[in-house]
């Protein structure tokens, strides 16, 4: 039985507005690569309203809770949005924690296990 790795993270994380494009087993370094798309337009990080995007940073990764014990990053390239009201910022990730290089089900998944090691 072949199972897919986008099919397993659909199961367990749904991302609003963005979608498991590949992924990839980095073997050197031992960790999984999950690319992401943006399915839906951009929200304004302020008001969280949609607004119109006009590019995209650099790729980032945000670690993600390790999948069999690999661990597990999302790949995605913010886009910087123009909101009429608050002016120019970069989109709303509402996965992720701001400028934090991890994802909010990893901290969750971090808190937790600190509660069982106290």
């Amino acid at each position: 039985m072949h199972l897919a790795l986008k099919t397993i993270l659909n199961q367990v994380e749904r991302l609003k507005g963005f979608v498991f494009e590949s992924s990839r087993l980095i073997k050197g370094k031992q960790w999984i690569k999950v690319h992401l798309r943006s399915r839906q337009g951009s929200l304004c990080p302020h008001c969280q309203h949609p607004v119109p995007g006009y590019d995209r940073l650099q790729e980032r990764r945000y670690e993600f809770v390790p999948v069999l014990g690999i661990k597990t990053y999302f790949v995605y390239a913010r886009r910087r949005v123009k909101c009429p009201e608050h002016g120019i910022w970069v989109e709303y990730l509402p996965w992720a924690l701001g400028k934090r290089p991890v994802t909010k089900s990893f901290a969750w998944f971090l808190s937790s296990w600190a509660k069982r090691m106290s």
